[in-house]
C-alpha cells in the first residue's frame, strides 16, 4: 500500500511544482490530454467498424472510453512534470526529516534503544542513570565510543524509518542507504569540539541520514524520471488495450451472430 501512496505523493508533488511554475502551460497540457482521449474514443468506434461496418459502441464501451479520456487528461501533464522530480524529492525528504526530528514517539524510542545499547557496551557508569521505564531521561556519554555509537543508532534508525515510509524511493535507490561510521564519527567530533552541548542531538543524526539519502537518490534521478514516464505510458497502453480488445471481441461476435442469422434465413 505504501508503494501506491508514495507514487501518488510523487505525482501530486511534481504536478504542483509544474502548476506553480506555469499554470497556463499546465492547463494546455491538460486540455491536450483530454483532446487526445476524445480522439482515441472516436478511433475505438472506427476500429470496431473495421470488422463489422454496422458496428456501434455499446453504452458500456462509451462509458469506458469516457473514463479513459478523463484519466488520460492528467497523464500528459504528469509526463511533463517529471522534470520537477529532483526538487519534489528534495521537498519530500526535507519534510520527512523535520517531521521525524520533532516526533516525540520516535525520539522516545531512540532514547530507549541508545540507553540499552550503550549500557551493553560496558564503557559507562550507569549507576546514577535509571532506566527509561523508571523515568530516566539521560545516559552517560563520556567516552568517544559511546558518543559515536549513540549517534550511529539514530542515523540507522532514521534510515530504517525512511525505508518503511518510502519503500518506492528506497527501491529507486536500489540499495539500502547507510550512513557510514566515519561520517558519524566526523560529525560527532565536530559537534563536541565546537562545545555546542553535552549530548549529541537527535536532529543531527536524522540530518546525516537525510543527507545520505539525498545523495543516493540524486544519482538515480534520471533513471527515476525514465521509469516514471514509462509507467505512465504503460498505464495508457494497458487501458486502451483493454478497450480496443473489448471492441474487437464485440464486433467479431456480432459478425458471427449476423452470419448465423443469415444462414437461418437462407435455409
Amino acid at each position: 500500500m505504501n508503494y501506491i501512496v508514495n507514487l501518488l505523493l510523487i505525482f501530486s508533488s511534481t504536478s504542483g511544482l509544474l502548476i506553480e511554475h506555469d499554470r497556463i502551460f499546465y492547463a494546455g497540457l491538460l486540455a491536450s490530454g483530454l483532446g487526445f482521449g476524445i480522439v482515441l474514443w472516436v478511433l475505438c468506434g472506427f476500429f470496431g467498424r473495421l470488422f463489422y461496418k454496422p458496428y456501434r459502441l455499446s453504452i458500456g464501451q462509451n462509458i469506458l472510453c469516457a473514463l479513459l479520456a478523463i484519466l488520460l487528461a492528467p497523464v500528459i501533464p504528469l509526463y511533463a512534470s517529471a522534470t520537477y522530480l529532483k526538487p519534489s524529492l528534495a521537498g519530500t525528504i526535507s519534510h520527512w526529516r523535520d517531521t521525524l526530528s520533532h516526533s516525540k514517539e520516535w525520539n522516545n524510542q531512540q532514547f530507549k534503544r541508545q540507553y540499552y545499547e550503550i549500557k551493553k557496551m560496558g564503557l559507562e557508569d550507569f549507576s546514577l542513570h535509571p532506566t527509561p521505564e523508571q523515568g530516566g531521561r539521560s545516559f552517560p556519554m563520556n567516552r568517544p565510543e559511546s558518543q559515536i555509537k549513540a549517534s550511529q543508532i539514530v542515523a540507522e534508525s532514521a534510515v530504517e524509518n525512511f525505508n518503511f515510509n518510502f519503500p518506492l524511493l528506497s527501491l529507486v535507490i536500489g540499495t539500502t542507504p547507510a550512513v557510514s561510521t566515519d561520517k558519524v564519527s566526523q560529525d560527532v567530533n565536530e559537534f563536541f569540539s565546537s562545545k555546542q552541548g553535552n549530548h549529541y542531538p537527535v536532529e543531527r543524526g536524522v540530518m546525516l541520514a537525510a543527507k545520505q539519502i539525498s545523495v543516493e537518490l540524486e544519482a538515480q534521478i534520471p533513471h527515476a524520471i525514465f521509469m516514471m514516464r514509462v509507467l505512465l505510458i504503460l498505464k495508457v497502453i494497458f487501458g486502451y488495450a483493454l478497450c480496443f480488445g473489448w471492441v474487437a471481441y464485440s464486433s467479431l461476435r456480432q459478425i458471427r451472430i449476423h452470419s448465423a442469422h443469415s444462414s437461418i434465413s437462407s435455409s
